[in-house]
């Protein structure tokens, strides 16, 4: 209780007057660190500037300036060096939609659980945030984001009503964009007596997306108990259209064909209808269980056209796709500083997809994984100690063959040490397994253009991951830091294999690549007023790959900056990112560009208005892709909206009717998973 409220009067320095024996002292002010450290996480309160300059929950975060921690508001993603982090409210696990409309005003602290235990012990990184308790009434809330500098709307509707014990919830929105895009890609295909070569490049591509979702869900809170049922249906529809483009052909010095006229044409659909179920159960101060199941039907069609001069390849996939996770925790809590925690995991998947066009065939895959945790905690002095052991088991199988199993131990162990009242080393250590995407494992075969020819590998192997990391942090009352070193391995890891067969060019994938991946990063905050936060962050990342018929290596430096201003109704913020190199899927080499973010917002009352600029006076922004391999090699530079110069406006109104009410979590399902081989 005593470091909650360290905590707690650690947002505004807490100032008294004293007098002893009739004689007034100065005035005292009593200060602490913005962040408290708990046993296995960081304790953080948010500011009445960091949280009146917020609109949505990762607003909240960004503002927070985590060490470590880095919010890209706009796609909502939260990574830290140990990986993504996975986000809860309450507790219960939830996606990007519900964090990105929580009302930060309704939020009353948040967890980063650098060490997670217990129910989080599964997670790289988790971040819970505490909600404040419910009242009777209610609210409706509008939004709406409008881009300049390229199509992008995005308009929600968020409504809400309690009554005693009982909440009714109601989110309805549509979402739409366009960012045109500009592609220039030449390509080398090695065959046994020569070597063609092919550039092709367009402009002013068209790559629209709409997105409409309705959601609805009740729940309800009783002493010892919470459960909440929700349902709801998304639809989507990403187009993506090249007119007009213009394909060459030569082989050495010898033009084999100039000027072809080059058109790709490709449209997926998709509807979701799903449920969800959530409950916890308390049975007592030490003993509690809670469980989820998280299931959607997904119907994609997929439909795609490439046309070249008077050739043209046709793919067209239907496919029906279930999905199902079912998930159940149970916590004990002893005497002596030690918990007991086991969390078993279930996932199904579903997918029958008819392919026809250029190439027929029907496929279906259907998969489970089983895993099971167990986690036990310990403190003892100084030092606190978390072990994590587990099992997993995975079965597929295609129609047609035999099924593949895989049965793989799991370990994380997590050990810290409490130097002093500011500073602390923590040491990870994590065993994992990972499998094949369901994209890759399949025997479809997809003519795709005159030369190449899509295949899925179904026998591909599990891969083994380890991860061991030593960080230090360091919490003063206006300064925090984080470094660290780490280093990532994978064995067989997953990449595009070419070869030739009957004259075209064979696209697969194989696994007997090792990827190796030591890093080291720096992370500090200085606060030195309530109005003025600043964030820097660093990292030096070598990629290595072994195997899959040659060797790379990849070094990769790059920062971030930002500073966030409040003044009275105003907030100011600036956002910086150097270039950065990364190696994609262990194997294509990626440059980006210089970006950079100004903003304003203005909040009072029950309104909110925030205007954002980004990448102002950078029209020529390209991410530029590199692959090499025996039998085929390319160089890709693409242009898009998105990453040039563009503006970015948001209005939210929001409405109460009865006694005020914290804000509902907005719901919109992850994107569905499908196994169509594009």
């Amino acid at each position: 209780m005593s470091l909650w409220l360290n905590a707690l009067y650690a947002q505004e320095p807490d100032t008294t007057k004293t007098c002893i024996q009739g004689k007034e002292l100065d005035e005292v002010v009593v200060k602490s660190s913005y962040l408290t450290r708990e046993d296995d996480h960081f304790l953080a309160l948010p500011t009445k500037e960091q949280r009146k300059h917020a609109v949505t929950g990762y607003d909240l975060l960004s503002n927070l300036m985590i060490p470590g921690v880095s919010v890209e508001r706009s796609t909502g993603s939260v990574t830290t060096p140990n990986g993504a982090a996975t986000l809860y409210i309450d507790g219960r696990e939830v996606d990007s939609r519900e964090i990105q409309s929580l009302r930060p005003k309704d939020i009353s602290r948040v967890e980063y659980f650098d060490v997670p235990t217990g129910k989080y012990a599964k997670d790289a990184y988790a971040i819970n945030i505490i909600m404040k308790p419910l009242n009777n009434g209610g609210y409706t809330q509008l939004d709406a984001s409008q881009n300049i500098g390229y199509l992008y709307g995005d308009y929600n509707l968020i409504s809400k009503f309690v009554t005693g014990t009982k909440s009714l919830n109601l989110w309805a929105g549509y979402s739409l964009e366009n960012p045109k895009s500009s592609m220039d890609e030449m390509e080398s295909f090695v065959f046994p007596n020569y070597q063609l070569n092919r550039q092709q490049y367009y402009n002013n591509a068209s790559n629209k997306r709409t997105e409409e979702y309705i959601q609805a869900s009740i729940s309800n809170r009783g002493k010892n108990y919470i459960w909440m049922l929700r349902g709801g249906m998304a639809w989507n529809d990403i187009k993506n259209n090249v007119n007009n483009g213009m394909i060459d052909y030569w082989k050495t010095n010898t033009s084999v064909k100039d000027g072809s006229l080059l058109g790709i044409n490709s449209r997926n659909k998709s509807y979701r209808p799903s449920v969800y179920f959530y409950g916890l159960h308390t049975f007592s101060n030490t003993k509690s269980l809670d469980y989820t199941f998280d299931g959607y039907y997904s119907r994609n069609d997929y439909n795609r056209f490439y046309n070249e001069d008077d050739m043209s390849f046709h793919s067209l996939v239907k496919e029906n796709y279930y999905y199902a996770k079912a998930n159940a925790n149970y916590s004990m809590t002893f005497s002596h500083k030690n918990r007991l925690a086991f969390s078993l995991f279930e996932f199904m998947r579903i997918s029958d997809s008819e392919y026809s066009g250029t190439s027929a065939y029907n496929q279906n895959l259907s998969s489970s994984e089983t895993i099971l945790f167990a986690d036990y905690s310990q403190r003892i002095g100084r030092f606190f100690l978390d072990i994590n052991p587990g099992l997993s088991f995975l079965t597929y199988r295609l129609r047609g063959m035999r099924s593949i199993n895989h049965l793989t131990p799991r370990l994380q162990a997590r050990a810290t040490y409490k130097i002093d009242k500011v500073q602390q080393l923590q040491f990870i250590f994590a065993l994992g397994n990972t499998y094949p995407r369901i994209n890759t494992i399949n025997n479809v075969e997809q003519q795709i253009d005159p030369i190449v020819i899509l295949k899925g590998n179904a026998n591909m192997d599990n891969s083994i991951l380890l991860y061991p990391r030593l960080s230090h942090t360091l919490n003063f009352n206006k300064f925090a830091l984080q470094t660290g070193v780490s280093y990532f391995y994978q064995n067989h890891s997953i990449i595009s294999d070419y070869y030739i067969r009957d004259g075209y060019l064979i696209s697969t994938f194989r696994d007997d690549c090792i990827y190796h991946c030591p890093s080291v990063d720096i992370s500090m905050t200085y606060k030195p007023s309530g109005s003025l936060n600043m964030k820097f962050s660093g990292q030096w990342i070598e990629h290595l790959v072994r195997g899959g018929g040659e060797h790379r290596n990849l070094t990769a430096i790059l920062g971030t900056a930002m500073i966030n201003y409040y003044v009275q109704d105003f907030s100011f913020g600036a956002s910086l990112m150097t270039p950065s190199r990364d190696l994609i899927d262990s194997q294509i080499r990626r440059k980006t560009f210089w970006r950079y973010q100004l903003s304003a917002m203005w909040n009072h009352k029950n309104w909110a208005i925030e205007a954002n600029a980004n990448n102002l006076f950078m029209m020529n922004n390209r991410i530029a892709d590199e692959l090499s391999s025996p039998y085929y090699s390319f160089k890709q530079t693409n242009q898009s909206r998105s990453c040039n110069q563009y503006a970015t406006l948001k209005v939210v109104y929001s409405f109460d009717y009865g006694k005020k009410t914290s804000k509902t979590p907005d719901y919109k399902h992850q994107q569905s998973e499908s196994a169509i081989l594009k």
